[in-house]
This record gives C-alpha cells, sequence and structure tokens, in this order.
C-alpha cells in the first residue's frame, strides 16, 4: 500500500473510533425539581403574615411517607425531588373562636412541583389586628323615592336597617376598617324595589370616604341609578354579585321574578365581574348513617352580566348511594368515576379525635383533592398523625364535591387552582356535585 493511502485509512479509523462511542458511556446529570410552599395568617383587614405552626409531609403517589420538612422562619416549606409530580400533605395547627385547638390537614394528589403552593391559615388566638383602624357608626342613606323596598345589600357589615321614610334609610353600626395609613376601601349600599308608580327600581350609593356629620352619622347619597334588565325565561332561583375595587358589591337573591335591576353603569363597570350561584337539592335524608343532603351547583363569573343569568345546576339526580356513601371503601378507597365528565373530587372529614393524654377531644378536618377516584391519603398510616386519626377516631362530617369546570379538562388545571393559585378563567364556568353526611 502507499504512503498516502496507508495514512489515509489510519486516518478514517481515528475518526470511527471517535464517532462510535456508546450512549452508555454518556454521563446524564439526574433532573432535580423545586417545590415551594408559603403559608399566611390574614387579619380582619386583610394584612398578611406568615404563618409558621405547619409542617409538609412529602409521599410517594401511594401517600407512603418520603419525607417530612417543617416551616422555616419565613412560613415557607421548600425542598428539591427527583420528580416532577408528588403527592404532599400540610398538616397545620388552627384554632377557630371559642374552640380548643386542633389541626387541619390538606392532602393534594400529584402535584406538579414547578407550580408554587400557598396556604392560608386559620388561627384566631394568633390574630393580630393591631394594625387594623376599625370605625363603627350609623349610616342616613338619601334616595329617590320609594314605595316598597324589597331588599338592601352593603359591602360592609352592619347590625340592623329601618325605613325612615320613602326617602331615607338607616343602617345601624355600620363597620369598615382599612390597614392604618392605607386609604378606606370602596363601599357600597344598594336598594331595590319599587317606586311610587309601583314599577321595578334600583339605586345605590358608592362610599369613599367616612366622615361623620356634627351628629355623629355618615350621610351618603344612592346617586347611581339601575338599568332594568329583562331575565331569561324559566331561569333557576340565583344569587348574584358584582366585584371591583377589591370588594363585593351589589349582592341579589334572584327567585321567581321576570326581571332585576342591575347597576351596570357606574364608574368601575368597566373593571367589575358578575358572579352568580344557584343549586338545586336533589334529597334529604335521615339513615342509620347520620343525616344527608344531596345537591347539585352552578357558578359563572362573567365580565357580561346576561352570562351570569345562566346558572343551571344539574336537575337530574345521578346514580350515587347518598343513603351509606357506598363509594367510600371501608380500606380508604374511593370511586366516583361513574360521573362522566367530573374528573375531580374535593374529599373533607371532619373528626373529633380522642385526645388520651389530655382527655380532651381535638378537632380535626383533612381534605384531600384529587381524582374521580383512589385511595384516600388516611388509607396508608401518616407518621406524626397515626396516634391522632385512627380506625376508631369518630367522622363527625362528611363532605364531597365531585367537580366539573367547563373551562378545562386537563387535570394540572384543577389541581392547580385548589392549591391556591387562582387562575381565573378555571372557576368562570363551574359545576358540582355536593354530598354531605352529618352523623
Amino acid at each position: 500500500m502507499k504512503k498516502q493511502n496507508l495514512i489515509t485509512f489510519f486516518l478514517l479509523l481515528f475518526i470511527q473510533s471517535c464517532g462510535s462511542e456508546s450512549s452508555d458511556d454518556v454521563i446524564t446529570e439526574p433532573i432535580e425539581y423545586q417545590f415551594q410552599l408559603s403559608a399566611k395568617l390574614e387579619n380582619m383587614c386583610g394584612y398578611q403574615k406568615n404563618f409558621t405552626q405547619f409542617e409538609v409531609l412529602l409521599q410517594d403517589e401511594d401517600w407512603q411517607l418520603i419525607e417530612k420538612y417543617p416551616a422555616n422562619v419565613d412560613g415557607q416549606v421548600s425542598f428539591t425531588v427527583a420528580k416532577e409530580k408528588i403527592n404532599y400533605t400540610i398538616v397545620a395547627n388552627t384554632q377557630q373562636g371559642e374552640q380548643d385547638e386542633g389541626l387541619d390537614i390538606t392532602s393534594y394528589h400529584q402535584v406538579s412541583t414547578s407550580t408554587p403552593a400557598s396556604y392560608i391559615a386559620q388561627f384566631d388566638s394568633l390574630l393580630d389586628n393591631s394594625n387594623c383602624e376599625c370605625l363603627t357608626q350609623d349610616v342616613e342613606l338619601q334616595h329617590r323615592g320609594f314605595s316598597t323596598i324589597n331588599t338592601v345589600s352593603a359591602s360592609f357589615s352592619y347590625e340592623s336597617w329601618q325605613r325612615i321614610n320613602d326617602q331615607k334609610t338607616y343602617f345601624t353600626d355600620a363597620e369598615v376598617c382599612r390597614v392604618v395609613g392605607d386609604e378606606w376601601a370602596m363601599q357600597s349600599i344598594a336598594v331595590r324595589g319599587l317606586d311610587t308608580g309601583d314599577n321595578a327600581i334600583g339605586v345605590a350609593s358608592l362610599l369613599t370616604d367616612f366622615i361623620s356629620n356634627e351628629d355623629g352619622i355618615w350621610q351618603s347619597a344612592a346617586v347611581e341609578v339601575a338599568d332594568i334588565v329583562a331575565l331569561p325565561q324559566n331561569h333557576v332561583a340565583f344569587d348574584m354579585r358584582q366585584v371591583f375595587a377589591n370588594g363585593e358589591h351589589f349582592y341579589a337573591e334572584v327567585n321567581d321574578a321576570s326581571e332585576l335591576p342591575v347597576f351596570i353603569s357606574h364608574p368601575y363597570v368597566s373593571e367589575s365581574q358578575y358572579y352568580s350561584m344557584a343549586g338545586n337539592v336533589f334529597e334529604s335524608l335521615s339513615t342509620i348513617f347520620g343525616d344527608s343532603i344531596f345537591s347539585s351547583h352552578h357558578q359563572i363569573k362573567s365580565s357580561l352580566y346576561d352570562e351570569a343569568f345562566g346558572v343551571t345546576p344539574e336537575s337530574k339526580q345521578p346514580n350515587i348511594d347518598n343513603a351509606s356513601f357506598s363509594e367510600l371503601g371501608s380500606d380508604g378507597s374511593y370511586d366516583y368515576s361513574a360521573l362522566s365528565g367530573y374528573p375531580f373530587v374535593e374529599i373533607t372529614f371532619a373528626y373529633e379525635a380522642d385526645m388520651a393524654e389530655s382527655d380532651t377531644l381535638m378537632p380535626v378536618t383533612w381534605t384531600m383533592y384529587g381524582p374521580i377516584e383512589g385511595m384516600l391519603p388516611f388509607s396508608v398510616e401518616q407518621s406524626g398523625v397515626e396516634n391522632i386519626i385512627n380506625s376508631d377516631t369518630r367522622i363527625q362530617t362528611t363532605d364531597i364535591k365531585i367537580i366539573k369546570s367547563s373551562m378545562s379538562n386537563r387535570y394540572d388545571d384543577y389541581i392547580r387552582y385548589y392549591q391556591g393559585n387562582d387562575d381565573s378563567y378555571f372557576s368562570d364556568d363551574l359545576h358540582y356535585f355536593h354530598l354531605q353526611l352529618l352523623m
């Protein structure tokens, strides 16, 4: 072989050997996913502070415990895992009103670790309202003449209302609050009824300041006038309210009326969302297992008021056992897959846990968010909870919601929303069946 050909031959061998490295020899770095959760405690004027009295249980898809993570001083839990989807459970201390301290336990099935999660705690004895400024005062509302007042509504709390005359309505002990130094939140009062000619009317006042007159009364004039809007024929009974300026306004209960005064020309109408909710009770039963209620519900959120009129809860009762709740298995399984098109459940149990060492009953709630069928998290003994919740623990209330969003059929959207990530579109059109059993 000539020298030039020999050199070419060895060069080809070298190139081939360099390009023939086995894929088994390539070292791949493992993928890591970061999960983050933050918890807050909110006071009476909406101010939030970090909440630390909780821990997170990291679990596999069968609810077996992998690791426990306590909250840090900032009310956060953060950890790295090798899987993109996880199960986890929040075990938080809770306390309401005059009740003893208890536990609020919340479990989530197959959550994306890339989605930050949040938790709002309830612990009344830890609330700090020192940065809140609250005013309590009577309100005198002046308005056009009414022959009949059918309903009133206000965005603030008050003790009672009375009609002074056809052009004045009086509210006692109205209360408004704000964070010290902040502006007062927009408040509203709405009055609906009949004018002196027995025509349907509605008027409202938007309150932005709360300066008392010399008699120590807030005075306001109802200058906003409602449009009288026709309702769809054969509509169901429903509740509706408007949301704008970070508050809820103009609440109305609609029964068999053919028209409704709707406030659609006030200064905030361009940012208003109309929320409506309707329900239909199928059955109320008293059985050996307790008292049960089985109902359907539909909610709509829309920037168009007439779309909000279209709430239609399911009228046909599905084949679900609302007497003995047999879809809940004794082994901790559950199966509501007979409801086609409803991919998600929220299942809550309220317990009275017998604390033998202190001879007291601890209030405990345990809620799971997950797919339409599967295993409940307490089907597996959970470290740290097994001495509180076990097969002998008395269940006071069973509460089940079987959920369908018309805006999405993706499980990730459902679990993301119920983790506290309020994607506004998801709940714009939401149906659910509701089963409650009181033992």
